[in-house]
């Protein structure tokens, strides 16, 4: 038997085999994509609900122009094997010209707590500074 014919033919199925294993870890998911995507779309339904916010506190009286922030934290539920993903707000931070006024601070409070279901103490609102004296 003629052994360096061995050794040169077991070192190809060797080099063909790293190659092999090498390819399926590559195609094996790690969920990073996944990941990557549902905090891509969370920010994004921030974003959305944070201007829906602002439109309806700016469109009521006395409240003139709105910044809003609004905290969210993700939440899985597991219902009859099924994954249901939602979004669930922890804070809301609103920044208008017309918090000054006791009166415009609890109906932007009233409003931010029935569109979110949240505790008024999650609830900030504070003045927006003038623009004059900050240019």
């Amino acid at each position: 038997m003629n052994i360096s014919f061995l050794k040169e033919k077991g070192s190809k199925y060797i080099v063909v085999a790293l190659v092999g294993l090498l390819i399926l870890v590559m195609c094996i998911p790690t969920g990073t994509g996944v990941t990557q995507m549902v905090q891509e779309e969370t920010e994004d339904s921030d974003g959305a609900l944070e201007a829906q916010l602002e439109h309806v506190l700016s469109s009521m009286e006395g409240v003139g122009d709105v910044e809003v922030m609004i905290t969210t934290e993700g939440s899985k539920e597991s219902v009859f094997g099924t994954e249901k993903t939602g979004e669930k707000v922890c804070g809301v931070v609103v920044v208008a010209e017309g918090a000054g006024n006791a009166t415009v601070n609890a109906r932007i409070s009233e409003a931010v707590k029935a569109l979110f279901s949240i505790d008024v103490h999650k609830i900030s609102i504070v003045k927006m500074r003038s623009q004059e004296g900050h240019k």
